[in-house]
């Protein structure tokens, strides 16, 4: 029986001048965590993208609006894709549009709808990012969540209907979204072909559904690694047991970058 190699094994194939490395935020660099507003990165970890975001291109590839996500991080010298590739923040730029800006009229009609569909069901939390709407059902009691993804499809009818919204499923949650052929695929597709990321080798690591398309954005030209859930399934190339692991291993690869920096020097 043939056994692929090691995560570490495959990382130590990529010379470390050439490494890209995206990242995404939940569930990947922390734990997911009943409220969003209670994912937080730990000290060690924003220390360890620090380090690495000065040797190598480090971009953080989320569903969050792109001020918490910067807020949260808080590491200079890294770019953003928030809102699963809608908008894009190099260090020294200001922030671009990857795919159709939505109204924020509209946006606002989307979350009073799902508010309305929420009523009554006890756990429900609503969450307003701006661009995008996220309707989670993490605290709702699994027999009720059926019932919650009904009436919150019924209640955004009139934009479906129209082709003004798109939904979207992920971990425990549901969102509604500008319509458009955009994702953190195409974002992640895009960034590699700037300047600053030709001829580097790109590695993702991301946990949900909404991860599957940059991994096969990067499929062919570095590596897709999993993080939780069950392995094998997305068609990942590496896989890691969830984001301890996940900040031991960039522990490593941040001092391999260092080591080899130090020996070219």
């Amino acid at each position: 029986m043939n056994r692929r190699p090691p995560l570490r094994a495959k990382l130590t194939v990529i010379p470390p001048h050439r490494l890209i490395v995206f990242l995404d935020y939940d569930g990947t660099l922390t734990p997911i965590v009943q409220r969003p507003e209670e994912a937080r990165l730990t000290a060690s970890v924003r220390g360890t993208l620090s380090q690495l975001a000065h040797s190598v291109p480090v971009v953080i590839v989320s569903g969050r609006a792109l001020d918490d996500l910067r807020r949260r991080v808080g590491v200079p010298g890294i770019r953003y894709v928030a809102h699963h590739g809608l908008l894009y923040k190099e260090p020294g730029s200001a922030m671009r549009w990857l795919g159709q800006r939505p109204l924020r009229r509209e946006v606002r009609e989307w979350t009073r709808a799902l508010e309305r569909a929420a009523e009554g069901i006890a756990g429900a939390l609503v969450e307003d990012k701006g661009a995008t709407v996220a309707l989670h059902d993490r605290l709702v009691r699994p027999a009720d969540r059926p019932r919650l993804r009904r009436l919150a499809l019924r209640a955004l009818a009139p934009w479906l209907a129209k082709g003004k919204v798109a939904v979207m499923s992920g971990k425990r949650v549901l969102e509604a979204r500008p319509v458009g052929a955009w994702n953190k695929g195409t974002a992640v597709a895009r960034l590699l072909r700037q300047p600053w990321a030709r001829g580097r080798v790109p590695v993702y690591f991301g946990d949900d559904r909404t991860d599957f398309d940059a991994f096969r954005a990067v499929q062919d030209l570095g590596l897709a690694v999993r993080v939780g859930g069950r392995r094998g399934i997305a068609g990942e190339d590496a896989w890691v047991s969830g984001p301890n692991r996940l900040a031991s291993l960039l522990c490593w690869l941040t001092a391999r970058v260092s080591r080899f920096e130090r020996d070219v020097l």
